[in-house]
């Protein structure tokens, strides 16, 4: 058996119980929608000592205020970064290659789950509660990666450094990851542990929010004044309707969904104002075309043609016409793509045929990861290699599986080992 598996397995007590820890303190984006979530603090502090006893020189600190307009990506105004801290760790072992390895502490809300949230129940051959799959499981594979990596006592080069990072769910657009790369964290390779079922993945969609603000006039109903904010807001919806139509004709893996639909306060009352709010997927050769345009790899040819079909369908109805509604691009999360051939992405693959005895599997992710900054903004070699569960991330009864922890840290430990030593 490969050492590092042996050894994985020796210690997956001390795996689970890692991922038991962190999974029992609440990290809740601030933002996720659940009243009182705290943030990632106390994760964070949890984690730092745990590294320092682990011979890291470690480094705690806040996400700029204006971490997206300095990192020219639209990111969603007015977040409050403060006591919300980034955690860096690195060991130094002389000249060589440079690793990153990053992974997320904040989670998602947990209003309508089905198991105790913070339990971090073992049961089934899993741990279950929130975080489990996105991205605690990750963090934890992490650490204990690096943890048997030192453990094998070999004689390594160049440098490690581990990210434990902020908002990157809840519409956060990655601030954290952002944030290490505005503070000079780079390397010449990154491995971002947000992934699913030890897949190695190679790339990810983008995607873009929009908030469309719909003006009405308020009126009393039984004297029929005003103007409906909900009838103007159904029109601009049947132009987004259009637009949807278009782009899944185009490309069908490129969703649009209208998330929220808002409006009115009181039946008596004719709705003066009404909210849209939704998401658009764009492939990464839109954000190619972008880029070949002079403009930031992003995607800024998808909301031109948004905002032109949104302006046709209002010019079609007199009050739209002169009271257009109000577009707000909340935020902007460029995609990234590695070619197949990419040799890191190799190296990793032959490492986990090596370690488990099985053939890799190589993927692109539907969803969207901050994995994508390194990649694309900083030209990182950049993969995902992580525990999650497939269609468990922030799900009801999100869990990972036991196996999955355990020969993830083994792989990686694996894969720091062929680079550093």
């Amino acid at each position: 058996m490969n050492r590092f598996l042996a050894a994985a397995n020796e210690h997956r007590d001390r795996i689970v119980g890692r991922l038991q820890e962190l999974v029992r303190i609440d990290t809740r984006n601030r933002y996720c929608g659940d009243e009182g979530a705290p943030g990632e603090a106390a994760g964070q502090e949890h984690l730092e000592p745990i590294l320092r006893q682990m011979g890291a020189a470690t480094a705690l600190f806040d996400c700029p205020d204006d971490i997206y307009r300095r990192m020219d990506v639209i990111g969603p105004e007015g977040r409050d970064f403060r006591d919300r801290p980034n955690l860096v760790a690195e060991w130094e072992f002389g000249d060589g290659p440079r690793v990153i390895v990053n992974g997320h502490m904040d989670t998602v809300g947990v209003e309508g789950m089905e198991i105790e949230p913070f339990s971090a129940e073992v049961r089934d051959g899993a741990v279950w509660g929130r975080g489990t799959s996105d991205c605690k499981g990750g963090i934890t594979v992490g650490v204990e990666a690096i943890r048997l990596l030192l453990e094998a006592d070999l004689d390594l080069r160049g440098s490690l450094v581990f990210e434990s990072v902020v908002e990157e769910e809840c519409s956060g657009s990655g601030a954290g990851t952002l944030a290490c790369l505005d503070a000079g964290y780079a390397g010449d390779v990154a491995v971002f542990v947000d992934g699913n079922g030890l897949a190695i993945t190679l790339g990810c969609g983008g995607c873009l929010t929009a908030d469309l603000a719909v003006q009405g006039r308020e009126g009393h109903a039984a004297r029929g004044t005003g103007v409906s904010a909900i009838d103007k807001g159904f029109l601009v919806k049947q132009a987004i309707d259009r637009f949807k139509a278009e782009r899944e004709t185009q490309r069908p893996d490129c969703r649009v969904n209208v998330g929220i639909f808002r409006s009115g306060v009181h039946a008596a009352v004719v709705p003066g104002s009404a909210y849209i709010s939704l998401n658009i997927v764009y492939a990464v050769a839109e954000a190619e075309q972008a880029r070949a345009a002079g403009l930031p790899w992003g995607g800024k040819p998808v909301r031109d043609r948004f905002e032109e079909l949104i302006r046709a369908g209002e010019a079609d109805d007199e009050w739209l016409a002169e009271h257009p509604s109000e577009i707000t691009w909340v935020k902007d999360l460029v995609p990234f793509d590695q070619p197949d051939d990419d040799p890191w992405a190799r190296r990793l693959g032959a490492i986990l045929r090596e370690t488990l005895r099985r053939e890799p599997q190589f993927s692109r992710m539907v969803a969207w990861s901050d994995s994508a900054y390194p990649a694309a903004l900083a030209g990182m070699p950049t993969l995902l290699f992580g525990p999650g569960l497939r269609g468990e991330p922030h799900g009801p009864s999100e869990h990972v599986m036991i196996d999955d922890l355990v020969e993830g840290s083994a792989v990686l430990a694996a894969f720091l080992a062929d680079v550093l030593a």
